[in-house]
């Protein structure tokens, strides 16, 4: 069963990472064995996350915030199962703060009750500017992720956040955010990856100018990456060796794709099994 840790507890876990000269790496998970192997291959942080739950059912990340599902009760759901399946990695939430039905001091308490180590908003900004601009006037925009980490923050629970944008970056760490990543669009690669028209020389510069905007706030917050054209390793020591990130965020790329890869490998190989020609009909 995982550990439960404070806020300071995970930030000192992943400050011993960054001094040791070892990148962080937070996967997201949609089921329990993906979290254990997630575990056992060195993650720092394990995040247990609805748009995985969708992409282990052969669909994208966005079908999430779509109004088949309640991406937050997926993640009530999902949680015993990971934090069975993990022992030390603190185990953090993807969670969507935009219900207005759910305050987020009850929502954040929920999930420190159910053992979780930290949350992570939901961001509006994957569905688009139009879209999110649309839902701030509702009051159902970034600015209530912004008010998520506030909550979070004033209970010593861990948070990580993704910004879009400098200014989103700014807000998030004003707001008291422990570890902030640059998002840089959904990622492609595999069967149901998103188009996006980022390079990763882009996906880099956009990412540090969001470093640089987080760190003008505040010098010690921790930095990820993520999204676009981040697929695999050698695009993620790209943006290491082109940026001060401490760390990547992985959502496809730590379970969609190498679940991919590797059942469509066994399949191939167990098709390829030759059959003696001298074999007989049973």
């Amino acid at each position: 069963m995982a550990i439960q840790y404070t806020a300071k507890q995970v930030v000192a876990r992943l400050r011993n990472e960054i001094e040791s000269g070892r990148p962080l790496f937070m996967p997201n998970t949609g089921m329990g064995l993906s979290a254990k192997i997630q575990e056992q291959g060195g993650a720092d942080l394990v995040c247990v996350s609805p748009t995985s739950w969708w992409r282990l059912r052969g669909r994208g990340s966005l079908t999430s915030y779509l109004p088949y599902s309640d991406c937050n009760k997926l993640v009530f759901e999902l949680v015993p199962e990971i934090l069975a399946a993990v022992n030390e990695a603190p185990v953090i939430s993807l969670s969507g703060p935009h219900n207005p039905l759910l305050g987020h001091r009850e929502h954040v308490k929920k999930l420190w009750d159910m053992g979780l180590s930290g949350v992570s908003p939901n961001t509006i900004m994957l569905f688009g500017k139009e879209f999110a601009e649309q839902m701030e006037h509702l009051g159902a925009g970034f600015s209530q992720e912004v008010a998520f980490i506030r909550t979070a923050n004033e209970m010593n629970i861990f948070t990580l956040a993704y910004a879009f944008t400098t200014d989103e970056a700014i807000a998030l760490v004003e707001a008291g955010v422990d570890a902030l990543s640059s998002h840089v669009g959904a990622t492609t690669g595999g069967a149901v990856g998103a188009r996006t028209t980022v390079s990763l020389e882009e996906a880099a510069r956009m990412s540090q100018e969001i470093f640089d905007a987080a760190t003008s706030v505040r010098k010690d917050v921790i930095l990820f990456a993520h999204g676009g054209p981040m697929e695999g390793p050698e695009e993620v020591k790209y943006i290491f060796d082109h940026t001060t990130a401490h760390g990547f965020t992985g959502g496809s790329s730590a379970e969609r794709m190498p679940i991919e890869k590797g059942i469509l490998e066994a399949t191939s190989a167990f098709k390829t099994v030759p059959i003696p020609r001298n074999s007989r009909a049973r």
